[in-house]
């Protein structure tokens, strides 16, 4: 069964498969593909190439192959046959050249037959069988490799040569001429038809003739195996460990030379899973057995067969587990504890079999030699394998005995312990070494059935696996993706072809039943979209564009072509039928809604009505502007901007057709009835409102006051309106735009309006305008200039009035806008000049290169215009013009004062401009010194200027009039603010500052607080002429009016009002401290007090109160009064009281100490108000004891309950 499945699922029978299917489909479907209208494969032939193509891709990938095996088996037959180049073998280049050049010769000749060998699993040559189903093409370096490594003489070699294996090379080369040639001298290579093992010198392992070339030359071993074999360059190790070297271990000194072979052979485990980055099974083989004493007697017995068994054991195989050193050594010692019964249970039969006395003994004694190695053996192996925590070692798969050859004398492990026990010598026998007997033990199966079995268990290179694994599925993806692609285009496209024809079957029936159920007359043009846009669209679906159909529908079964046709026709009809009525409606609505006060809006009306109902006059731009216009102004504003796009394709769609025509009455009275209200309006005001629509002008800047007034200009200049300084008057309004723009202008809209009346308004004759009388014409353009002028007069007029002066935070930035205004470049002056320039018509225009007319689009600029038209200007009355005036004297004699200030009165004579800029030059020296003086803390020095410049300002026109008054107040006012700053600054620096540090967060001003104000630094703030009393007399004192309560500046000092009422407040307060702690005139604070006995509890026999050295006692006799001063004489600023007899918790006195001890103790006491402010009754209650005082301060100002001093903060500004 597994050969057939083998043979089902081979990758060759399933490539056929493959390819068999791939060509199936190539040649059945290949007809059907269809790539942008045309059928690649539609011939036999191109058929045909494609399934070679395919065929052709196979057999490459296949060479491909075969060719990267050869490579490789090339650079192993490249590395295997290097000469040694050892510097060993270079020392001594005269010993044994001719052998070497022998041993290469004959192994060039070996691999040439190798590179031609196709080795079966039966040794022999593949027969016809095998090369189609490629089941014997195993290539020599494809077979499991196994290493070999060990101490020198472990009986490696030896091993091998009694194992039984096949050698297919020995019957033309001969197993000695194969064995030790290869890459250098060092290793033996073993080709068996089973697999390649590698016997390494044992040198290698313990690098004990030259360590560095030893060391080398195993790691160049190492890297040329991992270059021939990357993905797994060995599939195990079989580590030989020989009887004689582990029974050598109870001899003095032995123990340590065997703990550093095991600890090399660990190393060079390690070094095999650092080179290789992989795990691989190592096999312990105990060679050698037969030196153990009896081992040829107690097994003499075995066949051939018997012989081939595996003698050992096998651990179980736990991938992923880690076993611990005492788990290990127990299952070691387990499974060597079962060898050994094995060997009692046989011991019976064994004695029976054997006659001969010495034979019987040795076979008796064998039992205990083995149990005698035991021991060393687990010793061994622990110290080789044991668990780390650092080093990746292979795991240990078994360990077996063997025996090659029976040579050699055994050793009597048991006897020599006997001897060491007894203190004996121990009397040899003198037997002779055996000779070879020829036979080999527990090897042959050993190999074939436990070893090479198991050649699956070696890792692979991670990496390399990580890399293959990718590129594999890589290709499965692909190959499976392209198989489902082809199979499923021609299913899905019939799939979704039918399924579209079912959805645009279902829209249609939709549409056709909401059609039925829709009204012209009732449905408005939003709700009608929908209708519309499923109709347009019905050839189209969610998932399918007709337009743009999805590649997987167009194999030859694309059906939306004619779907959309039928589809185009029906929405072209609802169009003429739904959508133009309602538009019809609505200008007829429109034109019914005119009115006298906006009559531009109502000729577009009119002339829209026209054109929809007379073919003759229809402008399809003309119409669309007008009511996409429309429907901007009048749709709700829910209407969102997709709904109306979607209008204007709707109306793009009609229009598109040709003229239209609605299937409704066309209303004569309506049209007689509008034009009889346009007849109130002169041709003129129309013709001068179509200008303006028409953007004459706009080609020409804006007149603003950043490109008159220069760069500086938005330093110092602010539109009252809030508008930006970057906006001003319109281009139109302009000279250029008048001399350039309008009057070229007004001649073109003149002659089309006047060709328009006639079907629009009606009008056969307008004054011999239609017949090109030029006097007519003059006579109109003459009355729309009239109009225009006056809008430029009032426009100028309006945006020179709304220019200021910047608003100054400062009395420097003050003095800044001055000095700009009065510099050479001023921006006031360029700014008046620059006026009076664009309001000087009269003069005529330079000769300069006409600015050329943008190509704006004409449906754009007329929906501007007729958006201007809906708003509707303001009708302008034509002034008269004296006989013999030119027109242009409108503007010239409104701003004829701004023209003489910017102008030169005679040559060589500066414009009066200039001399109001040297009055702002004074305003500005004024403004300088003022913020200097503040600045030094100076008086500043008098001046009359900005009272001139005041004056001067009230002759002025604008905008130099405003600009004048506004720089004069804010000169004053920011002189004020900075007198304001000045104190602030004062303050900070000689009060503020120093009292933060003294007062903040200190005891009494914050009561919960453990710190104390210390007394110099409370008098140096507090004290007649202290830091606070200083700069009040100093600054505020002529401005604040002390009678007040609270205080408040003099109502006739107006810079001293912007100064804050709370930073007045804390100078009253300090005023008050002052007056209640400094009544003497000291620099520190001192209060006098009197105490006076009212009562005492009956308990308390005596009532102590030493307040700094003043002691005041009371023991119920008269009611004394005692005077004290704060603080005393002594100094020491303490405060105790003590009772008689003391309290039960065992205090003496209580005691309070700082220099604010006092107030401190009476926070801890009750105190009571009486009816004179100077007096308060003290309570004194220890554990409900009381006694009770009457203390009598030297002002009325209670100094322990004083609300200000609470209060008081330190001031930061004024």
């Amino acid at each position: 069964m597994k050969k057939i499945l083998s043979i089902l699922f081979h990758p060759v029978l399933l490539t056929i498969i493959g390819f068999l299917l791939i060509a199936g489909a190539v040649w059945i479907a290949g007809p059907l593909l269809s790539f942008a209208g045309n059928y690649p494969l539609e011939s036999t032939t191109a058929r045909f190439i494609a399934i070679c193509c395919v065929a052709l891709l196979l057999v490459v990938r296949r060479l491909y192959v075969a060719w990267r095996a050869r490579r490789t088996q090339a650079a192993l037959s490249a590395g295997l046959a290097s000469h040694d180049t050892t510097p060993a073998h270079a020392a001594a280049p005269g010993a044994g050249e001719a052998e070497v050049a022998t041993l290469a010769q004959r192994f060039d000749e070996a691999l040439a037959v190798l590179r031609e060998a196709r080795l079966t699993a039966s040794g022999g040559k593949p027969g016809w069988r095998d090369w189609i189903t490629f089941s014997g093409r195993q290539y020599l370096y494809q077979l499991p490799w196994y290493m070999f490594i060990g101490a020198p003489g472990a009986g490696k070699t030896t091993a091998l040569v009694h194992s039984g294996l096949r050698f297919p090379l020995a019957e033309r080369f001969g197993t000695d001429k194969i064995r030790g040639v290869g890459g250098t001298r060092n290793c033996d290579w073993w080709f068996t038809d089973e697999a390649v093992l590698i016997d390494t010198a044992g040198r290698y392992t313990t690098h004990d003739s030259d360590r560095d070339a030893d060391h080398a030359a195993w790691q160049g071993f190492l890297a040329l195996l991992k270059k021939t074999r990357p993905r797994q360059p060995i599939n195990g190790v079989l580590l030989t460990l020989a009887v004689p070297d582990l029974l050598a271990a109870s001899h003095a000194g032995a123990g340590e030379r065997v703990a550093e072979r095991a600890a090399t052979l660990r190393a060079r485990m390690r070094e095999l899973i650092q080179a290789f980055g992989t795990r691989f099974p190592v096999y312990v083989l105990v060679t050698k057995a037969d030196l153990l004493a009896g081992f040829t007697e107690f097994f003499a017995d075995m066949s051939k067969e018997e012989r081939a068994q595996v003698f050992g054991f096998t651990f179980p195989y736990e991938p992923g587990r880690a076993l611990t050193d005492d788990e290990f050594a127990a299952r070691v010692d387990a499974e060597l504890d079962a060898l050994e019964a094995r060997l009692v249970g046989r011991l019976h039969d064994r004695l029976h079999q054997e006659s001969g006395l010495a034979e019987r003994a040795a076979i008796i004694g064998f039992p205990q030699q083995f149990a005698a190695l035991k021991p060393l053996l687990a010793e061994a192996l622990s110290a080789t394998f044991m668990h780390s925590k650092h080093d990746e070692l292979p795991f240990l798969r078994g360990v077996y005995f063997t025996s090659g050859t029976q040579e050699g004398t055994p050793i009597d492990r048991v006897m020599g312990a006997l001897a060491r026990a007894f203190r004996m010598d121990r009397v040899e026998r003198g037997t002779p070494p055996r000779p070879s007997s020829g036979r080999s033990y527990f090897i042959e199966r050993l190999l074939k059935q436990v070893v090479f079995a198991e050649q699956g268990l070696a890792g692979s290179n991670v990496q390399w696996a990580r890399r293959r694994h990718v590129r594999r599925l890589s290709a499965y993806a692909g190959i499976a993706a392209a198989s489902a692609c082809v199979l499923a285009l021609w299913g899905t496209s019939y799939l979704r072809n039918r399924a579209y024809v079912e959805d645009v079957e279902r829209t249609a029936r939709t549409a056709k039943d909401a059609v039925a159920g829709t009204s012209a007359a009732n449905a408005s043009l939003v709700a009608q979209l929908p209708l519309l846009s499923a109709v347009q669209k019905l050839g189209s679906t969610p998932q399918v564009d007709a337009a743009h159909p999805p590649l997987a529908m167009q194999w030859g079964l694309w059906q939306g072509a004619k779907l959309d046709a039928a589809a185009t026709g029906a929405y072209e009809r609802l169009l003429t039928d739904l959508f133009l009525p309602k538009l019809a409606a609505r200008i007829e609505e429109q034109a019914r809604s005119a009115n006298a006060s906006n009559p531009g809006y109502a000729y577009e009306a009119l002339k829209a009505y026209l054109m929809l109902n007379q073919p003759e006059h229809q402008d399809p731009d003309a119409l669309k502007v007008w009511i996409v216009t429309d429907w901007d102004r009048s749709l709700p504003r829910d209407v969102g901007n997709e709904e109306r796009a979607a209008l204007a394709r709707h109306l793009d769609a009609l229009l598109s057709r040709g003229v239209v025509h609605p299937n409704l009455p066309f209303d004569e009275r309506l049209v007689a009835s509008v034009r009889a209200m346009l007849a109130a309006s002169t041709l003129a005001q129309r013709v001068y409102g179509r200008v303006k629509q028409q953007g004459v002008g706009a080609d020409y800047p804006e007149f603003t006051v950043t490109r008159a007034g220069g760069p500086n200009a938005q330093l110092v200049f602010v539109r009252a309106s809030g508008a930006p300084l970057t906006r001003g008057v319109p281009g139109l309004y302009s000279f250029d735009g008048y001399h350039k723009a309008f009057l070229k202008a007004v001649d073109d809209t003149a002659a089309q309006l006047a060709a328009e009346e006639p079907w629009v308004l009606g009008i056969r004759d307008q004054s011999g305008l239609r017949r090109g009388d030029p006097a007519a014409m003059q006579r109109l353009t003459q009355d729309v200039r009239l109009l225009y002028l006056q809008d430029y007069a009032r426009t100028w007029t309006e945006f020179l009035n709304d220019i200021r002066i910047v608003r100054a935070d400062s009395l420097s930035q003050s003095a800044q806008i001055a000095r700009i205004l009065s510099a050479p470049d001023s921006p006031l002056a360029m700014l008046v000049q620059a006026a009076s320039r664009e309001t000087t018509l009269a003069a005529k225009p330079q000769d300069e290169t006409t600015v050329v007319d943008k190509a704006n689009d004409r449906i754009s600029a007329a929906r501007k215009r007729l958006e201007k038209i809906i708003r509707g200007p303001d009708p302008t009355k034509i002034a008269p013009v004296a006989p013999g005036t030119r027109l242009e004297s409108i503007v010239d004699d409104r701003f004829a004062a701004l023209h003489a200030l910017a102008t030169s009165p005679g040559a060589g004579q500066p414009a009066p401009i200039m001399q109001t800029l040297a009055l702002i030059n004074d305003v500005y020296a004024y403004l300088s010194a003022t913020n200097e003086a503040l600045q030094q803390k100076t008086a500043p020095p008098p001046s009359d200027a900005p009272a001139k410049l005041r004056s001067q300002a009230a002759r002025m026109p604008e905008p130099i009039r405003t600009a004048l008054l506004d720089l004069g107040s804010q000169g004053a006012a920011e002189t004020l603010q900075a007198r304001r700053v000045n104190l602030s600054a004062d303050l900070k620096e000689s009060i503020s500052s120093f009292c933060d540090r003294a007062l903040g967060g200190r005891y009494p001003f914050v009561q919960a607080s453990g710190r104390d104000v210390l007394p110099e630094d409370f008098g140096a703030l507090f004290a007649p002429g202290g830091k606070f009393d200083d700069f009040f007399q100093k600054h505020l004192a002529q401005d604040v009016d002390v009678s007040a309560k609270p205080w408040a500046f003099k109502k006739s000092d107006s810079s001293a009002a912007q100064i804050s009422p709370a930073g007045l407040a804390q100078f009253e307060r300090a005023a008050t401290i002052r007056g209640v702690f400094f009544r003497g005139g000291g620099k520190t604070p001192a209060l006098a007090l009197q105490f006076k006995p009212l009562d005492m509890d009956p308990t308390i026999l005596s009532f102590t109160l030493d307040i700094d050295g003043q002691i005041l006692t009371y023991a119920h006799g008269p009611q004394v009064p005692a005077t004290v001063q704060w603080p005393g004489a002594r100094g020491s600023g303490r405060v105790s009281l003590q009772l008689t007899p003391p309290p039960s918790n065992g205090a003496s006195n209580l005691v309070f100490e700082g220099p604010w001890a006092l107030f401190r103790m009476f926070d801890r006491v009750d105190v009571q108000p009486t009816g004179q402010p100077e007096r308060f009754v003290v309570t004194f209650d220890i554990e409900g004891r009381k006694a009770r005082f009457e203390v009598t301060a030297n002002s009325v100002e209670n100094p322990f309950r004083l609300a200000d001093l609470r209060a008081f903060s330190c001031p930061e500004r004024l």
